[in-house]
């Protein structure tokens, strides 16, 4: 695999499109969070549009960098617990990219939220 090709922002779940608001779901805001997005989580394929599954639709979810990172670090702890190359040491594109994306906050000077 050629580790140019590896996005980890697109290895990350996402909520279902109708477990969040019209905004999040429409990549205006994070969909984690609802603040301001600045990462493409990459679009997604669903068929949940409400209570009863509709036909195969295309969404873009996006995220603030501070949610995408802590959901990279969650799912890099899976990852490298499961992984059999990653067992081994010999960590695989997938992790490194994780691994960069969960580590991009401690290389950013910390920024206060003015509601938190």
């Amino acid at each position: 695999m050629n580790e140019a090709f590896v996005r980890a922002a697109e290895l990350l779940p996402v909520p279902r499109p109708d477990r969040v608001r019209p905004q999040q779901a429409d990549g205006i805001t994070c969909v984690w969070c609802g603040e301001a997005p600045t990462v493409n989580l990459g679009p997604r394929l669903s068929t949940s549009t409400g209570a009863t599954p509709g036909p195969l639709h295309r969404w873009h979810p996006r995220a603030c960098a501070p949610c995408a990172e802590r959901e990279a670090g969650q799912v890099l702890s899976i990852h490298t617990e499961r992984c059999a190359r990653c067992l081994d040491r010999d960590h695989c594109p997938d992790a490194r990219a994780l691994h960069q994306l969960a580590d991009d906050s401690r290389s950013r000077p910390a920024v206060r939220r003015p509601d938190r």
